[in-house]
């Protein structure tokens, strides 16, 4: 009987000694497993940390580099009308007509500091006012479009009338067909606007680019403003050609203003 319980004893002695050390592995792997979730969770939270970090630090850079490239902008307008001043010095026949000013128009970068979208009367309010030069109408624009016109200045400030306004109304010129009329906003999206009084024989194909024309007295010619879309006859057997503008007016934050050198010579002459 001695033997026999000793013997049992020493089974179970080596069954206790077994599951121990079960227990201690299975102790050891999950300590393993619950480190190795803990540093994944950690890693997970770092990374979550590091990109609202990383976001905030990319919308403080935007801003100054909007800023950059809004005075880019400027810079390039102005060489641009330098360029066209200096081919037109090229051809002698046309030497005796060269102004006096070296540029047609005139370039100044501004911010805008609040806008307004209400119905059909929005606006903005720009930080460059009378001490800066800016008139009662001029022009505003970006590389995009046509954003509006000066319409009251202070000493700091200046009030836009934006072109989303009734009875507001940009001459703009059909790329493809090289045909001219009046561009409206109908009031119904600030993504559309409609080409108005196009002759029913002039064919204007979808994805025509529009840009703005010369005989737009507040804006310089070429500025690309949107894509016509569809075509439909008016009333009076005109064509309505639906544009699909490029510029968004809820995102805008830089502008550039614009202005005619000689637009006191034209005002003079018009009122003789």
């Amino acid at each position: 009987m001695s033997v026999g319980r000793t013997r049992n004893h020493l089974i179970d002695a080596a069954a206790f000694i077994i599951l121990e050390v079960a227990a201690l592995a299975m102790i050891s792997y999950n300590a393993e497993l619950q480190r190795t979730w803990l540093a994944k969770g950690a890693n997970s939270i770092t990374a979550a940390v590091w990109g609202v970090v990383e976001d905030i630090n990319q919308y403080r850079n935007l801003r100054q580099e909007n800023k950059l490239l809004a005075d880019e902008n400027q810079f390039l307008q102005q060489q641009i009308e330098a360029y066209k001043t200096q081919s037109l010095a090229q051809y002698p026949t046309f030497s005796s007509m060269q102004p006096a000013h070296p540029n047609e128009w005139q370039y100044m970068q501004a911010e805008i500091v609040k806008h307004q979208f209400k119905g059909q009367h929005s606006y903005y309010i720009l930080n460059r006012g009378e001490q800066a030069g800016v008139r009662v109408g001029n022009g505003v624009i970006t590389p995009r479009g046509v954003v509006g016109v000066v319409d009251a200045v202070s000493k700091h400030y200046s009030y836009v009338r934006s072109f989303f306004n009734a009875g507001m109304t940009v001459i703009a010129r059909v790329d493809s067909a090289g045909v001219v009329g009046p561009l409206v906003w109908e009031g119904l999206s600030y993504k559309t606007a409609t080409l108005r009084s196009i002759p029913h024989h002039i064919p204007v194909p979808e994805g025509s680019v529009l840009y703005s024309s010369s005989f737009s007295g507040a804006f310089p010619s070429d500025i690309p403003l949107g894509e016509c879309g569809k075509s439909t006859i008016s009333s009076d057997g005109t064509q309505n050609v639906e544009v699909l503008l490029y510029e968004d007016p809820y995102y805008l934050r830089y502008v550039t203003i614009v202005s005619k050198t000689w637009q006191d010579e034209i005002e003079q002459l018009e009122n003789e």
